[in-house]
């Protein structure tokens, strides 16, 4: 039984220097690219193109849908059609 316990002792010294590197980093991975925790990416769903966190769960670092689309670029419609007045003149 002592030398039980004396094992059990000697294998959490062992593993104390370990326990001090502090947590281990944790990354989501989206199209062959880490990203850190915390970290919002436009990911493929199936409705369509919407942003999502990187967040840890439980023990595993998941993508949390945010439910807003991805924002996109695009031209305003008022400066199509103010420069169509301006081409008629």
């Amino acid at each position: 039984m002592r030398a039980l316990c004396l094992l059990g002792v000697g294998a959490l010294l062992w593993s104390y220097p370990a326990l001090a590197d502090g947590p281990i980093p944790c990354t989501c991975r989206a199209a062959g690219t880490s990203h850190a925790l915390g970290a919002v990416v436009c990911l493929k769903t199936p409705e369509g193109p919407r942003l999502a966190r990187c967040e840890r769960v439980l023990n595993n670092t998941s993508w949390t849908p945010l439910g807003t689309p991805c924002p996109t670029a695009g031209r305003t419609p008022t400066i199509v059609a103010g420069l169509a007045g301006v081409a008629g003149r």
